[in-house]
């Protein structure tokens, strides 16, 4: 039996009660700050990828699943929210790369 993993690292709850949005105090610790931190369509913290702490915090939640459930892959969802500022919102992709 294979075990693929769902990873969103797209982004995260914006509830501070239940994520790391807010922990210090401020919105911009992992998110980018004020409204380019805030996915529009799924009312979440958008991440911001130019910080280190960011890569490595992200990076670790990897690990642990390879290490700790022995995990033979992962599916990567919402990366078109990685790629574009506009998230993908209101754009067809084809799959036509001509």
């Amino acid at each position: 039996m294979k075990i693929v993993i769902d990873l969103v690292h797209s982004h995260a709850a914006k509830n501070a009660n239940e994520g790391i949005n807010m922990w210090d105090g401020t919105d911009y610790q992992y998110f980018h700050g004020g409204a380019r931190g805030i996915h529009p369509l799924w009312d979440s913290r958008v991440f911001d990828y130019s910080k280190y702490e960011v890569l490595r915090f992200l990076l670790s939640n990897i690990r642990f699943w390879l290490e700790e459930y022995n995990c033979d892959g992962y599916r990567f969802d919402g990366v078109t929210s990685m790629l574009y500022h506009h998230h993908g919102a209101g754009y067809g992709f084809t799959g036509d790369y001509g």
